[in-house]
C-alpha cells in the first residue's frame, strides 16, 4: 500500500481503518463466490457429461434392441413367405389333379369302397 495512504487512513481514525477492513473483506468473499461459482459451473458440466454419457448408452441399447426386433420379424416374415409359397405349389398341384380328373368325367370324391 502507498505510504500516503496508509498515513491518510491512520489520519482518519477507526471509520478509515473500518472502512479498508470492509473493501479487503468484501475483495476476498468476491475472490470466495468466483472460485464457488467457477466449482459450480464445473459441477454443471460434468453432469452433462455423464448424462451425455448416459444418453448414449440408452441410444444404443435402443438401437439394438430395434435391429434385433427386424431381424426377429424379418426371419418370421420370410418363413410364411415360404410357407406361402409352399401351399401355393400344394394348391397348384391339386388343382391340376382336378383338372384332369374331370377331364376323365369322373367326380373325384367318388370312390368305390374295395372290400376284397
Amino acid at each position: 500500500m502507498d505510504p500516503s495512504t496508509l498515513s491518510s487512513i491512520l489520519d482518519m481514525g477507526g471509520i478509515a481503518s473500518l472502512a479498508a477492513f470492509l473493501i479487503w473483506l468484501n475483495t476476498k468473499t468476491q475472490r470466495r463466490l468466483d472460485e464457488m461459482f467457477e466449482s459450480y459451473q464445473q459441477s454443471i458440466k460434468d453432469q452433462e457429461t455423464a448424462h451425455t454419457r448416459a444418453e448414449e448408452l440408452i441410444r444404443n441399447r435402443y438401437d439394438s434392441i430395434i435391429a434385433r426386433h427386424e431381424a426377429q420379424r424379418q426371419a418370421v416374415y420370410d418363413d410364411m413367405v415360404k410357407k406361402l409359397d409352399s401351399q401355393g405349389r400344394a394348391m397348384e398341384e391339386i388343382l391340376i389333379i382336378v383338372r384332369s380328373t374331370s377331364s376323365r368325367n369322373t367326380d373325384p370324391t367318388l370312390t368305390i369302397p374295395d372290400f376284397r
